[in-house]
């Protein structure tokens, strides 16, 4: 199916949707249950994101490089295992103040109450349309290099990339972008440029990069020639590039962020 045959929708109505959705939950499960069960999925995605950051950087400390089953797996049992320990100790700590309805008690229904649940209702769609742009923003992200890839030396499809990315826009224009460095810190303008610089090497030989605006090349410091890193860019695997430490060593080095504002990637 071609991406871009899929109705596009404004993220306002994305977020209408949701909170219409979240708003039904919270009448038909109790705002408590809803609310709490939004925390328990916030954590966990929290927890699963962070390992999913983390995770390069520890298959390189532990093994030397990076390996699939560490950068991918860790970070999917990283959230699973959240996910089930905060549920349980979510049931536990709610179980002694759960109560049975009491038959007898005929439901109280006002506007007032169907007002003040619409309202909390507001607070677990917030919360899942943060989760959500922030996916969004990371996987336009990824879009972007893979894009990048496929028009300058022809690695992957660039129809979903440019999909994704449509939507990364969407994002960008809808958060302030002291937001987005908190939320999706991997995905800053230094880093996108430097795994594209990586990834513009990747079917090359060895030869000097040149700064364009001075002439001269670049130092090796900038790692667009090592040989893991462009051996990702190789696979296709721009996500674990983009989130290799050895990119995180090179943007401290403020000579290298500096020559990184003049590649024009």
């Amino acid at each position: 199916m071609n991406p871009d045959a899929i109705p596009q929708i404004s993220l306002g109505t994305a977020a209408l949707v949701i909170f219409a959705v979240c708003a039904g939950f919270v009448m038909l499960r109790g705002m408590t249950r809803m609310i709490v069960g939004t925390l328990v999925l916030a954590l966990s995605s929290w927890i699963g994101f962070t390992a999913w950051r983390m995770a390069p950087e520890f298959s390189v400390e532990t093994f030397g490089k990076s390996f699939g089953i560490v950068t991918t797996g860790l970070p999917v049992a990283a959230f699973l295992l959240a996910f089930f320990l905060l549920r349980k100790i979510a049931k536990t700590l709610a179980s002694p103040f759960h109560s049975p309805p009491d038959p007898e008690q005929p439901p109280r229904t006002s506007t007032i109450r169907l007002a003040f649940r619409l309202l909390l209702a507001l607070i677990p769609t917030s919360i899942i349309w943060l989760i959500g742009a922030t996916f969004i923003h990371h996987t336009g992200s990824i879009a972007e290099i893979r894009a990048f890839a496929e028009e300058s030396i022809g690695i992957g499809d660039p129809t979903p990339a440019k999909f994704s990315q449509r939507l990364k826009s969407s994002i960008d224009a809808a958060l302030p972008e002291s937001w987005l460095r908190k939320l999706d810190p991997l995905a800053q303008p230094d880093r996108l440029t430097l795994a594209k610089a990586i990834t513009s090497r990747a079917d090359k030989p060895l030869q000097p990069v040149i700064d364009p605006a001075t002439g001269k090349p670049i130092p090796r410091a900038i790692i667009v020639d090592d040989p893991e890193l462009q051996n990702l860019a190789r696979e296709g695997k721009f996500g674990t590039l983009l989130r290799h430490p050895l990119l995180t060593q090179a943007l401290n080095d403020p000579e290298i962020k500096a020559l990184l504002k003049d590649l024009n990637l």
